[in-house]
C-alpha cells in the first residue's frame, strides 16, 4: 500500500542502482548526496529525479541542490520540485533534454490565470492518481459521534504533504454538514498543518497549527499556533515512535464573549506500525496544557485495496478539562472511510 512518505523512500531506494554517470563536485553538496542525484537523474523512472531533489531538501541547501541539478542539465526540473518558479531554459538545460528527446520547461507564462494553477495541479493530481509535488489522500465516509452530540454523518477530508525548501510539510481539511428538519444538524469544519525540518538524525523541529469551526460547540471557534521539537525514540521499518514538546497559544472564540488567548504547552506521542504489506495501525496522542487544557486520543487502522484505494477506520477521544457550562467533558468520534491516495 502506497503511503504518504512513498517518495522518500522511492527516493533513498536509488542509492542501490550503484555508481552513475560523473557528477562535477559542488561546494555545499556531499559528494554521495552528488551520487544520489546524479543516480535519480539516470533512472528511467519518470518521478526519481524529483523525489530524490524532495528529499535531499530536507537536509541539503536549496541553492547547492540547484547547482548540482545544473550540472546534470536538470535545473528546471529541481526548482519546481522544490517548490520555486521555474527560471528560463538554461542552454545546459535545454541541450541535455535535446539529448533526451525532451524539450526544456519553459518559464510558466505570468498571465490573468496564474492563481489559478496550484488548485488546478492539485485536481489533476487527484483525478490522475499521481503528482510530482505533492502525496495526499481524499476520504469520503461516514462519521458517528457521541458525547455532546449524538449523530451520524457524511464526512469528507483531504490531506496532504509535500517537501518544500528544506521543510516537510503535511496538512489536511475536514468538512461535514448535514441538515434536520430544516435546521442545521452538522456544520464542522477543522483544519490543521505542520511543517518540520530536520535537526540531525533523531531531532526535528516544527511549527504547527489548527483551527475547527463546529455550530455544536461550545465556542465559536477554536485554534492553536505553536512550534517546537521532536525526538524519535524508533525509527525503523517496523515501527516508529516519535514524542513532540513545544510553547504556542490556544485560541477560543466565546460565543458570547471576547476572543480569548491562552498560553499553551503543546505534548504529544505519535506511533506507527505496519501490522501486514497491507494493514497498518497508527496512533496520535496530544496534550494541550492551558487555563483550558484538552486532551485528544487518535486510533487509526487502514488497510489497502488495491494500489490506490484504501478503507480507514479512525476513533478519537477528547477530554476538556473545563468546558463550558451545559457541555460535556468527554466527546467521542469514529470514522469509517473509503480512502484515494495521489
Amino acid at each position: 500500500m502506497p503511503t504518504m512518505r512513498h517518495s522518500a523512500l522511492a527516493a533513498a531506494a536509488l542509492l542501490c542502482l550503484g555508481p552513475a554517470a560523473a557528477l562535477a563536485d559542488t561546494p555545499g553538496l556531499d559528494p554521495a548526496l552528488q551520487r544520489l542525484l546524479a543516480a535519480a537523474a539516470d533512472s528511467k523512472a519518470a518521478n526519481d529525479f524529483a523525489d530524490a531533489v524532495r528529499l535531499l531538501a530536507l537536509t541539503a541547501d536549496a541553492q547547492a541542490i540547484l547547482a548540482a541539478a545544473d550540472e546534470l542539465g536538470r535545473k528546471g526540473e529541481a526548482r519546481e520540485a522544490l517548490g520555486l518558479d521555474p527560471a528560463p531554459a538554461s542552454p545546459r538545460d535545454a541541450a541535455a533534454a535535446a539529448a533526451r528527446g525532451e524539450t526544456a520547461t519553459p518559464a510558466r507564462p505570468d498571465d490573468a490565470r496564474g492563481w489559478t494553477a496550484a488548485p488546478a495541479a492539485l485536481a489533476s493530481a487527484v483525478y490522475g492518481a499521481q503528482s510530482d509535488l505533492w502525496d495526499g489522500r481524499v476520504k469520503f465516509g461516514m462519521r458517528f459521534d457521541a458525547g455532546n452530540s449524538n449523530r451520524e454523518d457524511f464526512a469528507g477530508a483531504i490531506e496532504l504533504e509535500r517537501a518544500l525548501m528544506g521543510w516537510g510539510f503535511e496538512g489536511g481539511v475536514e468538512y461535514a454538514y448535514s441538515r434536520v428538519d430544516g435546521q442545521v444538524g452538522r456544520d464542522e469544519l477543522i483544519a490543521q498543518a505542520r511543517g518540520e525540518r530536520e535537526l540531525g538524525e533523531r531531532f526535528t523541529a516544527y511549527a504547527s497549527g489548527e483551527y475547527e469551526q463546529d455550530a455544536l460547540n461550545a465556542y465559536s471557534w477554536t485554534g492553536f499556533l505553536g512550534g517546537g521539537l521532536g525526538y524519535r525514540v524508533v525509527d525503523r521499518d517496523e515501527a516508529s515512535f516519535v514524542l513532540r514538546a513545544g510553547p504556542g497559544a490556544r485560541l477560543l472564540d466565546d460565543i458570547e464573549g471576547p476572543l480569548l488567548v491562552r498560553g499553551a504547552l503543546d505534548l504529544g506521542a505519535d506511533l506507527a506500525v505496519p501490522v501486514t504489506e497491507s494493514v497498518s495501525f497508527g496512533a496520535e496522542t496530544t496534550l494541550l496544557l492551558a487555563t483550558k487544557s484538552r486532551a485528544d486520543q487518535r486510533f487509526t487502522l487502514s488497510s489497502a485495496l488495491g494500489e490506490l484505494w484504501a478503507i480507514e477506520l479512525k476513533f478519537r477521544y477528547r477530554h476538556e478539562f473545563e468546558p463550558e457550562p451545559g457541555f460535556e467533558k468527554t466527546d467521542t468520534r469514529t470514522d469509517l472511510s473509503i480512502v484515494r491516495e495521489f
